[in-house]
């Protein structure tokens, strides 16, 4: 009895994990496209990714973004091959260099802010000798 229900348990799960990769699986050309343009800078708008901008040059470098994906390219080929013919493409820079200071010093701040107020706070009291 245990060992059948063992076995139903075990194809149920089995089943769930085979159903998830179907329904989940790999992104298709679509949603990958969909996601590298709302990740591209767009050139002539400000602040604006290529995929929300009404520009004719947005939709130009959609088209291309669409046909790379199409050849087979990588998301990191894309990126380089725009951030050579345009300086700052990237809407989501990353953690490097300048971007990884101005994302580490607020928190270093606030870290030191509680040790300093915890330190000064909990003072170790002298033993008294009476």
């Amino acid at each position: 009895m245990l060992r059948s229900w063992s076995i139903m348990i075990a194809t149920v799960i089995l089943a769930g994990i085979v159903g998830w990769g179907l329904v989940v699986g790999e992104p298709d050309d679509y949603d990958r496209v969909q996601s590298l343009g709302s990740r591209i800078r767009c050139p002539v708008c400000q602040g604006e990714s290529i995929a929300d901008s009404p520009t004719p040059y947005a939709e130009d470098l959609m088209g291309f973004v669409e046909e790379k994906v199409a050849e087979g390219w990588t998301d990191q080929q894309i990126f380089d091959y725009l951030e050579d013919r345009f300086e700052a493409t990237r809407l989501d820079p990353g953690f490097s260099g300048v971007n990884l200071v101005l994302w580490l010093t607020p928190a270093l701040l606030v870290i030191s802010g509680v040790y300093l107020a915890t330190r000064r706070l909990i003072r170790p009291t002298g033993s008294e000798d009476g």
